[in-house]
């Protein structure tokens, strides 16, 4: 006796093959980038590393080193992002960014972060004139 697939089993086995076909089954934990490359010497600069399975298998920590100076890690934005306030640094110097997951072990993005001094020429908030006119 032969069995037919009703219109919403067909539909589901297309929906696996398909997803299985898109390699959406990566199982490794990896960082794949960093945006912006540039921060205030000064510290304070929100970065984005970006990769994958970075909470999809259960709670994680993370520490991020820009050179020799810790971030502070801000939060998981999903499994592919990880808000960081990157430290202080020397202008113009450029440093690896060390992430270093618990469980998951060490990541390094070499020459990942350059330290910039502020741009004092461009306008600022602070050049509002709040004053009511009169």
């Amino acid at each position: 006796m032969r069995r037919l697939l009703t219109p919403h089993l067909t539909l589901l086995a297309l929906v696996l093959s398909v997803a299985a076909a898109c390699g959406s089954s990566d199982t490794k934990l990896k960082v794949t980038g960093i945006e912006p490359d540039k921060g205030d010497i000064e510290g304070g600069t929100y970065v984005r590393i970006k990769g994958n399975r970075f909470i999809a298998d259960g709670a994680r920590n993370a520490k991020v080193y820009f050179g020799s100076h810790q971030g502070t890690v801000v939060r998981f934005a999903s499994d592919s992002e990880l808000i960081v306030e990157a430290p202080g640094g020397k202008a113009n110097e450029t440093v690896d960014v060390l992430i270093i997951f618990e469980p998951g072990g060490e990541l390094k993005i070499p020459k990942a972060f350059t330290f910039v001094e502020k741009n004092n020429t461009a306008p600022s908030v602070n050049d509002l004139d709040t004053k009511k006119a009169q």
